[in-house]
């Protein structure tokens, strides 16, 4: 039963932090870089990504954790090709985390830069993490 509930919660906040990247990275950014709304609506969506990237990453560190802990041992996680992909999402999940906090950082418009030039920053960043967010459900799915 808590097995289970750990998985929903972890695959949840998975997909939610996969879909807000992708969703910057697709909507954010071109209506940023077209300076379709001001710095303070940037601000507003930076910020709340930026709460929503570090409590994915918290929550996805202990429940996939305690899942790797509880379904796996070392020589699975070595030996077995589930174990092998289990190992790719983790790698795959800590360049994601890299990606979204240099990321927002970049997408947080200052006061002697403007949204475009902000967006024209950040989107590199956005678009590898959209692409490390597709690669990482496409992991999970093959789990």
């Amino acid at each position: 039963m808590i097995l289970e509930l750990v998985l929903a919660v972890h695959t949840i906040v998975a997909a939610l932090w996969t879909g807000a990247t992708v969703f910057i990275a697709g909507a954010i950014i071109p209506a940023a870089k077209s300076e379709q709304f001001g710095s303070a609506a940037l601000s507003i969506i930076t910020r709340r990504y930026r709460y929503l990237t570090i409590g994915s990453v918290l929550l996805l560190l202990f429940s996939g954790g305690h899942l790797a802990g509880t379904l796996y041992t070392f020589e699975t996680l070595q030996g077995s090709g589930r174990g092998h992909l289990v190992l790719a999402m983790v790698v795959l999940w800590l360049v994601l985390a890299h990606l979204a906090v240099f990321g927002y950082r970049k997408l947080t418009a200052t006061d002697d830069e403007s949204v475009a030039e902000a967006a024209t920053a950040a989107r590199p960043l956005f678009y590898a993490g959209s692409v490390v967010s597709v690669l990482l459900l496409i992991v999970a799915g093959l789990l």
